[in-house]
């Protein structure tokens, strides 16, 4: 049994405490009149740029908690454990996925052509042969002589009709589908035409932390440097509750980051996960199904 953390009883419980914050700084708001600072414009900025970083830092630290809380998940954890095992299975028939593929990408993209010429009163075996490819431009169209021959009515009719056929026509003609590839449905991340893309190495990892890191702190470098601080006589309790009631605010942001990043992995990823597996068990049973070609001289 997995044994419950802190991170889990957090995470179970934010939404309440989101709610909690909301609500302490709705009420913090009865405290306090919003007025201008009086602060120069290189004041507002380093006030302003200071507090970005701030709520980007709270922001980043939840949507990781939450990512880092989908992916140990069981339904992910299950659902990329049957990825996993669909692709294993596969490795036999590997060779064929390619014209697999090729075939469902037809059979895709026949589907969407048919429904939109259909809406038309349209064929698709009109203007496309079974490849798909077209080899006519002849559509159904109400002539010159019998639009003329109709009533007022009528023909007004039978001219939207046309118009209606064109745009179904140019529409079925000009569609596009994303091509599904071997390489889409058995390397999740991967770049699809570069077989050898291993990921990054230490090296470029550490470049690239290491460029964000070096923006952030040159931002902090200018405050820091340009700015000095002194202690106030007094403390001043307005500006303390407005500085708590952003801190609160950000927090209450990162709460709402942390749960759309654990429902991103966890619904909208995991089921693009399910639906290459579907199509890999699809592959499975085509492939076992399917002839096997003849490769003997």
């Amino acid at each position: 049994m997995k044994k419950s953390t802190f991170f889990d009883a957090f995470y179970k419980n934010a939404g309440y405490l989101a709610v909690i914050l909301i609500s302490l700084i709705y009420i913090g708001g009865s405290f306090i009149l919003i007025s201008k600072t009086g602060k120069s414009v290189y004041e507002i900025i380093a006030s302003g740029v200071l507090s970005m970083i701030t709520g980007l830092l709270i922001n980043g630290i939840f949507r990781s908690l939450g990512i880092r809380q989908a992916e140990s998940d069981p339904r992910t954890m299950s659902t990329e454990k049957l990825y996993s095992d669909s692709v294993e299975a596969i490795v036999p028939h590997i060779d064929r996925l390619g014209d697999f593929c090729e075939n469902e990408n037809k059979r895709a993209l026949y589907s969407i052509r048919t429904k939109v010429l259909a809406r038309a009163g349209l064929r698709y075996s009109d203007f496309f042969d079974e490849n798909g490819i077209l080899y006519s431009h002849d559509y159904e169209l109400y002539s010159c002589e019998e639009i003329r021959g109709a009533t007022k009515s009528r023909a007004r009719k039978m001219k939207g009709i046309n118009r209606k056929r064109k745009k179904a026509y140019k529409r079925a003609l000009n569609t596009k589908i994303k091509l599904l590839t071997p390489s889409a449905l058995t390397s999740e991340g991967a770049k699809e035409n570069d077989p050898f893309d291993f990921g990054k190495s230490k090296k470029e990892y550490s470049t690239q932390r290491n460029l964000s890191d070096m923006i952030s702190r040159i931002l902090m470098a200018i405050i820091f440097g340009y700015f000095g601080v002194s202690f106030v006589s007094e403390v001043n309790p307005a500006l303390l509750i407005w500085n708590t009631m952003q801190i609160i605010m950000y927090i209450t942001s990162g709460i709402i980051q942390m749960y759309s990043s654990f429902a991103y992995i966890v619904d909208e990823h995991r089921q693009s996960v399910i639906k290459r597996i579907d199509y890999l068990q699809k592959f499975k049973i085509y492939a076992e199904n399917a002839p096997k070609p003849n490769i003997s001289s």
